[in-house]
């Protein structure tokens, strides 16, 4: 329905401003038509996860196969659509002068409405590059066509043409045209070769991460360890857990060493008060100093973690308002309490507890 009300009322905009039109309206009046036949909300939708729990459920119906084949035939209208402005403005390009000579994108920027100074800039002092631009743009556009059928050029060639436009919005200032054709370039890649994306930046991401927190690490290790702090938390707690996994993966430096106050031998070593542990998180230098409870705690343990510097001037002001305390309190009487470790000789006995 909304898509439907985007499309009348879009094509109403589109002809009572057609003199004040960039050329990607064209395209998308075009494409919004197309796209009323497909299923634009499976992803970025507020409804998406609805969508994906009734997919489940009706996985094997009539109504999904033929919405399926909807959808992909109007994804292949578009793209279509895409190929045929490419190539016949590749044609149009090559039948003018300007471009054959190499000095199109010099006159473009010669026109005020149509030009930066970015784009100025580029002709007056690097003309060599314009002329080279201008005959790329022609090539480019005549085989995008014919790379989309080959998945190994075909990102390369979209990559290509995303960056061509985005330098027609930079320099020229046609941003409404170049977010357009962007965007129907992005439709040319299906859903596994995205995840296929996504599965190569998290691989990146995780391979990066792992050699940063190794030369942190051993940063850490050299010059940092009397700014090592130690955490007393409660292993019984599943969120103490999961904070302290957190905090572990934000320590690039190594700083902050845990242990639980559920183990005996803990308590006995630093002499901790079972009870006053129990309420509040403590920490502690391993150096020297005083200890540290509750949200001092948590103050004291963002100085040693780099992702939250920039947290510690809101947290300094929440101690000095006794918001923080506050906060904490109201949070660390809430949380759950699992016992483990009560077994005899008929078995083990877990119990869920809230601590208030």
């Amino acid at each position: 329905m909304v898509s439907i009300i985007n499309y009348v009322f879009y094509l109403s905009l589109y002809n009572r401003t057609v003199h004040i039109s960039d050329g990607g309206d064209n395209l998308l009046i075009i494409c919004m038509f197309f796209l009323l036949f497909a299923n634009t909300t499976a992803y970025f939708s507020l409804d998406s996860t609805k969508y994906h729990k009734s997919l489940e459920k009706n996985k094997s119906s009539i109504f999904k196969d033929i919405s399926t084949v909807f959808h992909n035939f109007a994804i292949l209208a578009c793209i279509i659509q895409l190929c045929i402005v490419y190539f016949f403005s590749a044609i149009f390009q090559l039948m003018g002068e300007v471009w054959q000579n190499g000095t199109a994108i010099y006159y473009i920027s010669q026109v005020s409405e149509f030009s930066r100074p970015v784009l100025q800039n580029l002709t007056e002092n690097y003309l060599w590059l314009t002329i080279i631009v201008g005959y790329l743009s022609i090539l480019i556009k005549l085989a995008f066509p014919f790379c989309l059928l080959n998945k190994t050029i075909k990102p390369y060639i979209v990559v290509s043409m995303v960056l061509f436009h985005a330098g027609i919005g930079i320099g020229m200032g046609l941003l409404s045209f170049s977010l357009v054709m962007i965007m129907f370039e992005l439709l040319v890649f299906t859903d596994a070769e995205y995840l296929g994306f996504k599965y190569k930046l998290e691989y990146r991401y995780r391979k990066i991460a792992l050699y940063t927190r190794r030369k942190t690490r051993l940063f850490g290790a050299k010059y940092m360890t009397k700014f090592q702090i130690i955490v007393f938390f409660d292993g019984w707690c599943p969120m103490c857990q999961q904070v302290m996994k957190t905090i572990n993966k934000m320590d690039l430096f190594n700083l902050v060493k845990s242990a639980s106050i559920r183990n005996p031998q803990v308590l006995k070593e630093y002499q901790l008060v079972k009870e006053e542990v129990e309420s509040k998180m403590h920490s502690k230098s391993l150096n020297a100093g005083e200890m540290k409870r509750g949200f001092e705690s948590i103050l004291q343990i963002s100085t040693r973690l780099a992702p939250l510097y920039v947290f510690i001037p809101f947290l300094v002001i929440g101690k000095y308002l006794g918001l923080g305390e506050l906060i904490y309190d109201y949070i660390a009487k809430r949380r759950m309490i699992v016992p483990v470790n009560h077994c005899d000789e008929s078995g083990c006995e877990i119990n869920i507890q809230r601590k208030y």
